[in-house]
């Protein structure tokens, strides 16, 4: 009797565990069920295929600006030897600035990670963007281009016409990749960047910091194809009529040479508006190293350029 007690028992417990783990088995599909019928389906942000890790740089050893006499404008400012992670030079590179068309390298990061050899149909409120007074690439509404033009368009030409073309294509609408944008931002360490549209154009919730944007710049080059883009000078694309036109760098064709003593420009974005001044975001190489330079807020002419020259040379050489 008690060993038949003790089988019993036992198939007690069996039965009361088995119950047990089917009803956290249907608990668990209850709650997947829930969350697909209130939130959809997994947004587009996961078929990102490019590592999501953030990272950071030494900064231990930078150079400040009041330790220096360089003769520079740019408000904000940052030097990253990308080869070792080390920054060499910062000017008040976390505060808070307008990013202007330099927001349009990750418009093109993110359709890079998302589309894949497609066509594109260029759609964008042409009226609008030119009453902002938006740069364009030169594109028609309504014509297929490839993917390849468009981002081109929108790194070497700063066209606002191509940057919103990649947003209605990749995600449907402006507003969903936008979000697309600061999700992306998130992901790489950007915590004091914000998006509010996809070329740059001023707005007062839109900013970024000079480190952000060294921290965004060091890993999309790790893109082979971004990388591409954004050391191209010259991009010939055929008209609808057949005639070779040339989308040509505005960085390299604001630069009398890329080279300077120590070294050469290998690529870059530059972008400018009255509240962000002029910015540049570039890719430099000592022939051993690599290093990524940001300006932000240089308000006379060309300044950009020449405070970026100015940095290269005395580091570099």
């Amino acid at each position: 009797m008690a060993h038949q007690h003790q089988v019993g028992k036992v198939k007690r417990w069996r039965k009361l565990f088995f119950l047990l783990v089917l009803n956290v088995l249907l608990w668990g599909t209850g709650i997947y069920l829930w969350q697909q019928r209130n939130n959809g389906p997994p947004t587009a942000l996961h078929r990102f295929t490019a590592s999501s890790e953030s990272t950071e740089f030494v900064r231990d050893g930078a150079l400040r600006q009041h330790n220096t006499n360089f003769p520079i404008e740019s408000e904000h400012v940052i030097l990253v030897n990308v080869t070792t992670g080390e920054v060499l030079f910062e000017h008040d590179a976390d505060t808070r600035a307008y990013p202007a068309s330099l927001t349009k390298m990750m418009t093109v990061l993110v359709a890079i990670e998302m589309t894949a050899g497609e066509e594109m149909t260029i759609r964008a409120d042409f009226d609008g963007l030119h009453l902002a007074g938006a740069a364009m690439a030169g594109f028609e509404y309504g014509e297929i281009r490839s993917i390849s033009e468009v981002l081109h368009g929108a790194m070497l030409s700063s066209g606002a016409d191509a940057t919103e073309t990649i947003a209605y294509h990749v995600s449907g609408s402006y507003d969903g990749f936008v979000a697309l944008m600061n999700e992306r931002a998130i992901q790489i360490g950007m915590t004091s960047t914000n998006f509010t549209n996809a070329s740059g154009l001023h707005d007062s919730n839109q900013y970024t910091t000079a480190y952000d944007m060294a921290l965004f710049l060091s890993y999309a080059l790790e893109n082979p194809v971004f990388r591409q883009i954004f050391t191209t000078r010259n991009y010939p694309i055929l008209t609808a009529t057949g005639e070779e036109r040339v989308l040509s760098s505005t960085m390299f064709f604001a630069l009398e040479t890329s080279e300077f003593p120590g070294g050469e420009i290998l690529g870059g974005k530059d972008g400018f508006t009255p509240q962000a001044g002029l910015c540049l975001a570039s890719l430099a190489t000592d022939g051993e190293h690599e290093f990524v330079l940001i300006t932000l807020g240089g308000r006379s002419q060309a300044a950009n350029v020449i405070d970026a020259l100015v940095i290269y040379h005395y580091f570099l050489d």
